[in-house]
C-alpha cells in the first residue's frame, strides 16, 4: 500500500467541521424558545445548535434561515448554514455561507476555519491551507484548524512545517490521536519510517484498540520490512472487525512481497470489491497488477496497470502534473545545446575547480535505485537518494535569472563561483560529511541537465543507466509514482513512449558533445554479471571493489529509500523483469515502432 494513500487518511476537514461548532455551553431549551413569542436571536442558536448536535440537522437549519429572514446580517446563522452545507456534500455552497459570514464578522477563528474545509472539500489545498492559517493566527489553541492546516501541508508537501504545527497540538492535547497521525505522515514524507513507527506505537498506547492506528502501524511496518508483525496486526484487526477493505489490501501487498502470490490476488481482490476512496482503489489496482505479471498472467495484469493509471489521471489532472510541459522543456533543452552553443558555454564557464563529483542518471526505471544502494555500501561513496545538488542549482539559476537554459547566458563570473559552493553546502545539507568521500548525485532525470553538470564541475563523471528500451518503458506505465510532469507521462503508454524517445534522444545528442565522460552500464549485465558491472562501475568513479558491496542489501533493509523501488531492491536480484516485455507484446505494439530505434542505438536486438 502507497505510504501517501494511507498515512492522508486523517479525519477530513470536512469530518471535522461539525463537532465544535453545533455545541453550545449553555443547554437551552428548543421547545421553550421556540413557543416564545419574541425569542432572542442568540438564543435561538443555542437551542438550533442543540438540535444540532442532536443530528436534528433539518430542524436546525430552520431555525437558521428563519434567523437570516428578519437579520440578514446574523454572522452566526450565516456560519451555520454554512456548516449544514458542509456537512451534505456542498462544498461551493458552504464556501459561499462562509464568506459571506466572515465579511460581517472576521475576527470569528471558526469561520475562517470552516471556509477552510470547504475550500479543502474542492481540493484547493493551497486556499484552504490560507484560511487555516488565518483561524490559526485568530485562535492559536484552535485544534481543528491546527490539524486540517497540518494536513493540507501534508498534501503540498511541506512536511516539516506540518510537523511544527503536529507538535502545537500536542503542546495543548498531549493525547491527541489527530496530531500523532499527521506526525507520522510528516515523518513518512521525509522517508523517516522509523520515527513514524514510534510514533504510532506511542499512540497505541494511548489508544489500545484505534483500527485506525493499527492499520497505519502495520503499514509502516512494512515500510521498514518488518513483514512478520504488520501481518499479526493485520490477523489482529481481522479477528475482531474482518472484512475492512483497507486491511484486504494491505495484506494483499504484504502477501505479494513474501512470493504468496496466489494469497496477495485473493485479498486484493478482496479489496476491490469490497469498495475503497480512490485513492487507495489506485493503489490496490497496481499492487494486483504487480501481482498478476509475477504470475505470469500478462494480461489480466496489464488491464490492472491500466484501470489504475487511468484513475490516477482522473484523480490527479493537468494542473497538478502536466506531461506535455516536460516533453517542450527536454525538446527546448535539446535545441539550446548545440555543440557550438556548449563549446562556447565551456569557455565561459571555465575554471580550475577539480572537485569531481559523480552524476548518476538514466531514464526512470531502469535500475538506478538497486546500482545506488550498491554504491552507497562502498566507504568510498555517498549518495544523494534523489536529493539533488544539480537539481536544486537549476532552482536557484531559475530564482535569480531568467530561465534555464538561457539564464545561462546571464550568469557571471562571481554567479558561477557561487552556484559551485551552493552545489558542496546542498550536499554537505543533505549528505553529511564529504572528507575524503566522492559524491555521486543520483536523479534519474538529470540526464536531461548532463550538459550543465559538465559546465559547473568540467571534471565530473557521468554514469548512465541502461535498459531494454520495451522493458523500461513496460516497467514505467507498471510503476505507481508520485506524479510530477515528467512523470505524468508514464500514465499512458504512447506518452510513455514519447517521453522515452525524448530523453534518449537528447542523451544520444549529449554523447557527442560530452566526449570521454561518461560510462554507460545495463542494467540486465547487472542482473547476470553483478560482481563485473559493479566493478566495471566502481573503477569509473576510481574508488575500486570494496567487500561492503556484498552487504548492500543487509544495509538497504536499515534505510529510508526514496524511491518507489524500495521494495524491490531489499529483494534478491533476479532476472523476472529482464525482457518481460515479449509477454506484453501484443499490448506494446502502438510504441514497438518508434522505440526500434533507440533498441539499435543501444544494442538491444
Amino acid at each position: 500500500m502507497s505510504w501517501k494513500d494511507l498515512f492522508r487518511r486523517n479525519k477530513t476537514p470536512q469530518q471535522q467541521a461539525t463537532a465544535a461548532e453545533v455545541q453550545s455551553p449553555v443547554k437551552a431549551d428548543p421547545e421553550q424558545i421556540r413557543e416564545s413569542r419574541k425569542p432572542d436571536n442568540d438564543e435561538r442558536i443555542l437551542a438550533a445548535k442543540q438540535w444540532h448536535r442532536e443530528g436534528k440537522i433539518a430542524e436546525a437549519e430552520a431555525v437558521y434561515l428563519d434567523i437570516l429572514k428578519s437579520d440578514p446580517e446574523h454572522a452566526q446563522a450565516r456560519h451555520m448554514v454554512g456548516v449544514v452545507c458542509l456537512q451534505r456534500g456542498q462544498a461551493p455552497e458552504a464556501e459561499r455561507h462562509f464568506r459571506q459570514a466572515i465579511s460581517l464578522d472576521d475576527k470569528q477563528a471558526s469561520f475562517h476555519s470552516n471556509l477552510g474545509n470547504a475550500l479543502s472539500a474542492q481540493n484547493r489545498i493551497e486556499e484552504a491551507y490560507s484560511s487555516f492559517k488565518m483561524a490559526i493566527d485568530l485562535n492559536p489553541q484552535n485544534v481543528a484548524a491546527l490539524s486540517n492546516a497540518a494536513t493540507a501541508l501534508l498534501s503540498m508537501r511541506r512536511a516539516s512545517e506540518a510537523k511544527s504545527l503536529c507538535m502545537q497540538m500536542l503542546a495543548i492535547e498531549p493525547d491527541n490521536i489527530d496530531a500523532r497521525r499527521s506526525l507520522a505522515a510528516a515523518h513518512i514524507e521525509e522517508r523517516d519510517f522509523h520515527a513514524a513507527v514510534a510514533v504510532l506505537r506511542e499512540g497505541l498506547e494511548i489508544q489500545p484498540h484505534d483500527f485506525g492506528l493499527l492499520i497505519q502501524l502495520a503499514s509502516a511496518l512494512e515500510l521498514v520490512n518488518q513483514l512478520d508483525e504488520a501481518s499479526a496486526i493485520i490477523s489482529q484487526i481481522e479477528s475482531v472487525q474482518p472484512g475492512i477493505a483497507r486491511v484486504s489490501m494491505l495484506a494483499g501487498l504484504i502477501a505479494r512481497r513474501r512470493g504468496e502470490f496466489d494469497v496477495a490476488e485473493q485479498r486484493l481482490k478482496a479489496a476491490l470489491a469490497q469498495g475503497l476512496p480512490e485513492d487507495e482503489n489506485i493503489e490496490a489496482l497496481n499492487q494486483l497488477g504487480l501481482t498478476l505479471d509475477a504470475m505470469g498472467k500478462a494480461g489480466e495484469a496489464f488491464v490492472a496497470f491500466e484501470h489504475s493509471n487511468r484513475g490516477l489521471t482522473r484523480l490527479v489532472g493537468e494542473q497538478k502534473a502536466n506531461g506535455t510541459a516536460f516533453l517542450q522543456e527536454v525538446t527546448a533543452i535539446k535545441r539550446y545545446f548545440t555543440q557550438e552553443k556548449f563549446a562556447a558555454l565551456a569557455k565561459t564557464f571555465a575554471t580550475d575547480d577539480d572537485f569531481q563529483p559523480v552524476f548518476f542518471v538514466g531514464f526512470p526505471r531502469s535500475g538506478t535505485t538497486l546500482m545506488e544502494q550498491v554504491l552507497k555500501a562502498h566507504p568510498g561513496l555517498v549518495t544523494t537518494e534523489e536529493r539533488s545538488p544539480l537539481y536544486a542549482v537549476i532552482r536557484e539559476i531559475n530564482s535569480s535569472a531568467s530561465q534555464y537554459p538561457q539564464g545561462l547566458e546571464d550568469l557571471t563570473e562571481a554567479d558561477l563561483v557561487r552556484l559551485r559552493q551552493y552545489f558542496r553546502e546542498f550536499s554537505r545539507a543533505n549528505i553529511g560529511d564529504l572528507d575524503g568521500k566522492q559524491v555521486v548525485d543520483k536523479l534519474p532525470l538529470n540526464i536531461v541537465n548532463l550538459a550543465l553538470a559538465k559546465l559547473l564541475f568540467p571534471q565530473a563523471k557521468i554514469i548512465v543507466a541502461l535498459r531494454d528500451p520495451r522493458d523500461v518503458c513496460l516497467s514505467c506505465f507498471m510503476q505507481k509514482f508520485d506524479l510530477n510532469d515528467a512523470m505524468a507521462n508514464f500514465l499512458d503508454l504512447k506518452t510513455t513512449g514519447l517521453a522515452y524517445e525524448a530523453v534518449m534522444d537528447l542523451w544520444l545528442h549529449y554523447r557527442t558533445i560530452l566526449a570521454g565522460s561518461w560510462l554507460e552500464y545495463r542494467y540486465e549485465s547487472l542482473v547476470e554479471n553483478f560482481d563485473d558491472t559493479v566493478s566495471q562501475v566502481l573503477d569509473f568513479t576510481g574508488v575500486g571493489w570494496h567487500d561492503d558491496i556484498r552487504n548492500y542489501r543487509q544495509a538497504a533493509k536499515q534505510r529510508a529509500i526514496s524511491t518507489p523501488s524500495y521494495r524491490d531492491v531489499t529483494a534478491k536480484i533476479d532476472n523476472h523483469a529482464v525482457e518481460r516485455w515479449r509477454r506484453y507484446e501484443q499490448n506494446l505494439e502502438p510504441i514497438l515502432p518508434s522505440l526500434q530505434p533507440y533498441v539499435e542505438a543501444f544494442a538491444y536486438e
